[in-house]
């Protein structure tokens, strides 16, 4: 079976191209999505030597090297002021989507939102943080699933909630249950998709995917699996989430045809 990891952060490591697949081929990974260093608006973790947009963007692109096994993100904050020039540069770089945490603003802001329209309309797809956010300051509040409610009337928005919301995990499944609303009533042309990536602690887990998988959602075409691992990248805790993940994918009773779109057809879908 597949297995691609939608949710890789840039690090300060030395890994290279070449190391980094290695890494995966050892973990059986055959696609990675790895995001940009973050803005400068995030401090100083893993903080490059030229922190513009410009370097950011040069520096995952040169990482990728076109390899089809590395998928590039391009992580904007849409408060910067160039943001809108900066979607415009990352497409035109070549980046397959787009990554975010709302970190001193709601994702339904005004200014936010023009960029996620922005974005959309370049068709591609953009992976949010939600739920808490252990950073240095008090800001978890705005990744909170339900301030994402007004992405689902974003034209033609593909995005995806990280790490399930949690702790929020059931406020971020009502959020999934009304975007299947609108869309059922033809009223969104967006799409919500799920993303597994720990947060979620184990004694958790059990409990999120059986809802997730049994709640009768029609959410089997989009959830999709990740690790949050960074580029130098862990085997061995790959591993323990794809055992973590598979003993709650045994109790919730998924099946293979079901594991296989989990694992990679639905993050085919999300890249469009």
């Amino acid at each position: 079976m597949k297995i691609y990891d939608c949710h890789i952060h840039m690090d300060g490591s030395g890994v290279t191209r070449g190391e980094f697949i290695k890494r995966l081929d050892a973990g059986g990974v055959e696609r990675a999505v790895m995001f940009s260093y973050r803005p400068p608006s995030f401090g100083d973790a893993w903080k490059p030597d030229d922190e513009s947009s410009e370097a950011r963007l040069k520096n995952v692109m040169d990482f990728a090297g076109g390899s089809e096994r590395i998928i590039p993100f391009y992580w904007i904050d849409p408060l910067e002021d160039d943001a809108e020039e900066q979607v415009d540069r990352a497409v035109e770089a070549g980046a397959a989507g787009f990554k975010v945490i709302c970190n001193r603003h709601f994702p339904c802001d005004d200014l936010p939102m023009k960029i996620w329209e922005k974005i959309a309309k370049k068709n591609k797809p953009i992976l949010f943080h939600s739920g808490i956010l252990y950073s240095r300051s008090a800001s978890s509040n705005y990744n909170r699933p339900a301030n994402f409610e007004a992405l689902i009337y974003v034209p033609d928005l593909r995005f995806a909630m990280a790490h399930v919301s949690w702790p929020w995990c059931d406020e971020c499944l009502a959020v999934y249950g009304h975007w299947l609303s609108e869309k059922g009533h033809g009223g969104t042309s967006a799409e919500m998709f799920l993303d597994t990536t720990p947060g979620t602690p184990k004694i958790y887990r059990n409990d999120v995917f059986a809802k997730i998988f049994t709640m009768n959602m029609d959410i089997d075409d989009n959830v999709i699996f990740g690790t949050d691992c960074s580029k130098d990248y862990s085997v061995d805790y790959l591993k323990k989430i794809l055992e973590m993940d598979g003993e709650a994918l045994d109790a919730a009773g998924v099946s293979s045809e079901k594991r296989e779109k989990y694992y990679s057809k639905n993050l085919e879908r999300f890249l469009g």
